[in-house]
């Protein structure tokens, strides 16, 4: 509650939660990138919209990703 952050564990304790971080983290990103490859079509199409009308309404933005 006093604001102080830091842990007060072993350097072999701190390593192996900045591995499982950097695990978390990639595999996130990889997720991340799956579904943008997964999705492409719909991301190419939602630019074009906004590069044509510059914003979409939240329903829009549904509908070109429901589509």
């Amino acid at each position: 509650l006093g604001g102080d952050t830091s842990l007060t564990c072993s350097s072999e304790t701190s390593a192996a939660i900045d591995r499982e971080v950097i695990r978390l983290v990639k595999k996130g990103q990889e997720n991340a990138i799956n579904i943008l490859k997964e999705n492409v079509d719909k991301l190419h199409e939602l630019s074009r919209e906004l590069l044509k009308k510059e914003a979409l309404t939240g329903q829009e933005f549904m509908e070109i990703l429901n589509n």
